[in-house]
């Protein structure tokens, strides 16, 4: 592993045991998952998934860069033999406990999201990456060739993350959009641009079928977990409406559906 790859892991190590996912790992919010797993999803992101996959029953789905690990327990609970891939070993320990505890049909890998070397090619129907996926991902068309390889023919690659039109601002809520980097300046942050996402499935050989662009549906979206505790409800009211938060006039959020046609090849220069 090189540094890199090892700093971002210790990185996730550390925040498996934080405040914040502690939080995502509490009695109340497995069982409100168990009770409806469409809560792992934004409401748009769930529509897509059952469009493209009405049935999960039987299914194979890949979650790389898994997290917290909700989209993974939610997609069990729905039917699909869940695979659960991350780098952080105890991020994937933490929700092996809960799998484990209830049951659920859920396979945990340690692995780099951009090689995913020990997963077997052509054997999945649907692959999820969520929210904070791609900005550590530091080659994109190398994430999407594996994809490609590592879905059936006619699988589905849903990408769910930060709008990249986000990037450029400060992105304090309540104020006037703050520019801080011009939108082509996708390093150091790899904040890629929509194109960046696109061209590297293309490239890959995935054929895009979905491009949604998506309002935030909660106040996490705008606050870090220490100070949307600190908010109280009279605070948080009308924060998605960009008559009082400026920075609501963005789409929070970007989906991507796209379809492997089975035939893996290199992404050209763009």
């Amino acid at each position: 592993m090189n540094e890199q790859l090892q700093a971002i892991k210790e990185h996730w190590d550390k925040t498996a045991d934080s405040a914040w996912y502690q939080s995502l790992r509490t009695e109340e919010k497995i069982a409100a998952l168990m009770e409806e797993p469409a809560r792992a999803f934004h409401p748009a992101v769930y529509r897509m998934i059952r469009e493209f996959a009405p049935d999960l029953r039987g299914k194979k789905a890949l979650l790389p860069s898994s997290g917290d690990n909700h989209a993974a327990f939610a997609l069990a609970l729905l039917g699909a033999e869940a695979v659960s891939a991350d780098i952080s070993e105890r991020q994937l320990e933490r929700a092996r406990s809960i799998a484990d505890r209830y049951g659920w049909n859920i396979r945990f890998v340690c692995e780099d999201t951009a090689k995913l070397s020990s997963l077997e090619s052509n054997s999945f129907d649907l692959i999820y990456t969520s929210n904070g996926t791609v900005t550590w991902i530091a080659d994109l068309d190398e994430m999407y060739r594996n994809f490609n390889r590592a879905l059936k023919p006619g699988g589905i690659s849903i990408l769910y993350d930060v709008h990249p039109f986000q990037r450029p601002f400060s992105g304090e809520p309540w104020k006037a959009p703050e520019i801080v980097k011009p939108y082509a300046e996708t390093l150091p942050q790899r904040h890629w641009r929509v194109q960046d996402l696109m061209n590297a499935m293309i490239g890959a050989g995935l054929s895009i079928r979905r491009v949604e662009e998506l309002e935030a549906v909660d106040a996490a979206f705008w606050f870090p977990y220490e100070q949307l505790q600190k908010q109280n409800p009279e605070q948080l009211e009308n924060v998605n409406c960009w008559r009082r938060n400026p920075m609501a006039a963005l789409p929070a959020w970007i989906a991507i559906a796209a379809v492997s046609a089975g035939e893996p090849r290199r992404a050209k220069p763009v």
